[in-house]
């Protein structure tokens, strides 16, 4: 809808200005429903390039425009066009809805590959509540991505070489007591568990227990990348070295190789995380040839992704819009508002199957999902736990059982034959937030925003739950209720879409 919106008032404004004058414009709902269901600036973005005041223009752009879409058009101060859809075509997108069922808002192949990595955490210790963020939110976008056309690949980096694993062997050895303890040692049972083993050996058994902790969070992945077998053992990082080397990045100071003010090689010649950043990100966007590469990860390396993706652009010559990363903010747990404080190496962390444990699934993928990944959190356990309205998710999968238990109820088929009987403001609500979803998708394929999607499912709920309370879908008007049951079945299935796509399930009963 949003789409045949725009594309009618850019129609109309290439007409009154030229195509080449129309600049880039909005259109999306608004905040207030009385402004109409959609929006536009484009009278305002106009104004700046054909020196006229915006109302006339609005006007001038109103009076072209196709009145099969609408049911009427207004002028706001100071320039926006504000468009009331008709009852006709919220009609035929009802329809559409009912036709396409789980394919409605999909968009067909791009021909387009993407690289989502996501949670690769360290294999030196068990997935933690902190992993359980980024983990949630790279499955779903993976999810958008994909419904929205892309080829995509779900990547886990295993990071099985270097410093973080020569100081698992070290730790392993001070928990069986052959050397002293030191500070930075990894601490905690699941590390007395281990002993007797060796560091390759136990990274193995780590892998394979955070193997089971995604399966059990319904995450799932198509790549495990390792970083000792895929980079160091098949020449990648000196393939790196070589390609910085020619291209005279390089410099040789106090036994360190340096590219500007970074070290790549450390004296006693062991490559440093930067180094095998780059060449990690030079096998997915050169050599692999993903026409976007996106990366998850947490606030505490922010200022190496950052600077591995200036230099992929500055360097290797890749365009910055095809990696993008996406920065996960720390997480508090909170039960009886207290903290329940992490710390992985003393070993007092929450893990992500404890979390898993106390809540559910469900329940950790929508608090997760429902935060912007630049704002801090506070995952409130006791609301988590609660099986009531007052918590979210519980809110969202019950509209989706009370949509079963109508249909159990109702012994009549749902019907399109008589749609045209569905009058009622609430109806009209509930079909308006339906026909936002392909708008919804759409725009987190844009930019990543996979909060929005929780908020969508939330606001689709209550529009539901709205239209459940005030109309009577069950009775005597047969007509009437088969267009009503046809209606609560284009919800159920625009609203499981949603779930699916969040990865949360979609219950019959609660």
């Amino acid at each position: 809808m949003r789409n045949g919106i725009e594309t009618m008032i850019r129609n109309a404004a290439s007409e009154l200005y030229g195509s080449e004058t129309v600049p880039p414009f909005s259109v999306a709902p608004p905040d207030d429903p009385a402004h109409g269901d959609y929006a536009s600036n484009i009278a305002l973005s106009l104004a700046k390039v054909v020196k006229r005041p915006p109302m006339e223009i609005a006007k001038e752009i109103s009076e072209r425009l196709d009145k099969d879409l609408y049911a009427s058009v207004e002028i706001a101060p100071p320039g926006f066009i504000n468009v009331f859809i008709s009852e006709s075509a919220l009609l035929r997108e009802l329809t559409r809805i009912l036709s396409e069922k789980d394919s409605y808002g999909r968009a067909p192949p791009q021909k387009k590959k993407a690289n989502v990595e996501f949670v690769s955490a360290n294999p030196t210790g068990p997935l933690t509540l902190a992993n359980g963020r980024g983990g949630f939110y790279g499955d779903c976008l993976s999810n958008v991505l994909a419904h929205q056309g892309y080829a995509v690949m779900r990547e886990y980096y295993v990071n099985d070489a270097g410093n973080q694993i020569r100081l698992l062997g070290e730790s392993l050895e001070a928990a069986e007591g052959k050397i002293p303890d030191r500070e930075e040692y990894y601490k905690g049972e699941y590390i007395k568990g281990l002993a007797g083993k060796s560091a390759e050996e136990a990274v193995r058994i780590l892998l394979g227990d955070i193997k089971k902790s995604l399966s059990n969070a319904r995450i799932s992945f198509d790549s495990w990348f390792s970083e000792n077998e895929n980079l160091r053992k098949s020449g990648a990082i000196e393939g790196t070295l070589e390609f910085l080397s020619e291209k005279k990045r390089l410099e040789k100071r106090d036994g360190a190789v340096w590219l500007g003010d970074r070290v790549l090689v450390k004296s006693d010649g062991e490559p440093t995380y930067l180094l095998a950043d780059l060449a990690y990100h030079r096998n997915k966007l050169i050599e692999r040839n993903f026409d976007k590469a996106i990366t998850v990860v947490g606030a505490d390396h922010h200022a190496e992704i950052s600077y591995v993706r200036s230099a992929m652009a500055e360097i290797f010559g890749v365009l910055p819009a095809r990696l993008h990363i996406i920065v996960m903010q720390l997480v508090r747990l909170v039960s009886g508002g207290v903290e329940v404080r992490m710390s992985k190496r003393r070993g007092t962390f929450v893990t992500l199957d404890e979390l898993l444990e106390e809540v559910g699934v469900d329940a950790a993928r929508y608090f997760f999902l429902e935060r912007a990944p630049e704002t801090h959190m506070d995952f409130d356990l006791d609301l988590a736990r609660e099986r009531s309205v007052k918590n979210p998710v519980y809110y969202v999968q019950y509209a989706h059982a009370r949509m079963c238990s109508v249909f159990a109820k109702a012994g009549v088929a749902p019907s399109a034959s008589s749609l045209e009987l569905l009058k009622s403001p609430d109806e009209f609500s509930l079909i308006k937030k339906l026909i936002q979803f392909p708008e919804v998708v759409e725009d987190i394929a844009k930019d990543y925003h996979v909060h929005r999607l929780a908020r969508y499912a939330y606001e689709l709920a209550r529009a539901f739950h709205n239209f459940y309370e005030r109309e009577r879908i069950i009775g005597e008007d047969k007509k009437l209720m088969e267009a009503r049951l046809a209606l609560v079945r284009a919800a159920q299935i625009v609203l499981r879409n949603t779930l699916n796509l969040m990865g949360i399930s979609a219950p019959e009963k609660m």
